[in-house]
């Protein structure tokens, strides 16, 4: 992957945890507890599989 590759690789995963982030944040507010904490693993877990690409990214 060329280095301009690798740049917009990063911005859209980067752009995708915040997306995640702020969705989790309002679905705080939405959601009944339990709703909320399934939905915090699954987005979390995704979050974390994202950061995890960009940190194997970093190291190529």
């Amino acid at each position: 992957m060329d280095s301009k590759s690798a740049a917009v690789f990063k911005q859209h995963v980067e752009r995708s945890i915040e997306q995640l982030s702020l969705a989790l944040t309002l679905a705080e507010e939405a959601c009944e507890d339990q709703e909320f904490l399934r939905l915090k693993g699954t987005v979390g877990d995704v979050i974390a599989r994202l950061d995890a690409m960009l940190q194997c990214r970093r190291a190529d």
